[in-house]
């Protein structure tokens, strides 16, 4: 039987996720986080976030909240919910349909509810601690793929051109295109995350995103059978510094992990 944190994560993600339906083909105006342009939001990011949090604090008052958008709040609680209502603002403000509502539920700073929704298809993934990842209901799992050779793969890049994370995706995206079969780039970190769970991607990588973007999605992926660590092979933490994900089917984690090894030391 779904639990009251899932059920409430999924319609605060409905809910938005229609708002942002609607805003579609929309004249809206656009403000920018950095003088470079290249981190926006608007009133529909707002909007979004207005719903998820008004709908979830309804019904948790006594929850923390930490939204992209600045929306959160601090309680005594151990529960704190991680929202990004609007997961590929970029895309929804060129009225590209791939975007996502991402919401995930910590408890003492271990992920124990995960929700990506994706409304563009009406997908709805979902994930409780030790109780596996569905989507739309129906249990999911990752891919078999085993061989780099015959993966594909995603990738997501921070937003600050000039950083060193910046550069390092840059290299570790070459070096997966040369040995994977394809790699994409679509703009959505939850979506990418969400693929790998159920199969779509057989990994994903990411560096310098915030706890909001992939939160949810690695509950996800190891709900899924999936494993995810940092880019030297340790244990994923919430509180990494350096924001290192790898999320991938298992098979071929050592694979990509070598990879990378190998593009440090060049």
């Amino acid at each position: 039987m779904k639990n009251e944190y899932i059920s409430i994560a999924e319609e605060a993600a409905r809910k938005a996720g229609s708002f942002l339906l609607m805003q579609l083909d929309k004249k809206r105006d656009i403000y920018y986080k950095s003088e470079d342009h290249k981190d926006p939001f608007s009133k529909v990011d707002l909007g979004a976030e207005k719903i998820i949090l008004t709908t979830i604090g309804d019904a948790f008052p006594e929850h923390s909240f930490l939204s992209e958008e600045g929306g959160g709040k601090e309680s005594a609680s151990d529960f704190k919910w991680v929202i990004d209502p609007l997961d590929g603002t970029i895309n929804l403000n060129h009225n590209l349909r791939h975007f996502a509502v991402s919401i995930s539920l910590l408890n003492k700073k271990q992920i124990i509810t995960g929700v990506i929704y994706n409304p563009n298809t009406d997908e709805m993934f979902s994930a409780a601690l030790d109780e596996g990842a569905y989507l739309n209901g129906v249990k999911m799992q990752v891919s078999e793929v085993s061989v780099l050779e015959e993966s594909l793969l995603a990738v997501a890049f921070p937003y600050d051109r000039k950083s060193e994370a910046f550069r390092k995706s840059e290299k570790n995206f070459l070096r997966l295109q040369r040995d994977s079969q394809a790699v994409r780039r679509a703009g959505s970190a939850a979506l990418d995350l969400f693929n790998v769970a159920c199969g779509r991607y057989d990994g994903f990588c990411v560096i310098g995103d915030k706890l909001w973007d992939y939160a949810a999605g690695i509950l996800l992926v190891t709900e899924a059978g999936g494993k995810v660590t940092d880019f030297n092979g340790r244990q994923f933490t919430i509180n990494s510094a350096k924001n290192e994900v790898l999320a991938t089917n298992g098979k071929i984690h050592e694979a990509i992990l070598k990879c990378f090894k190998e593009e440090k030391t060049a």
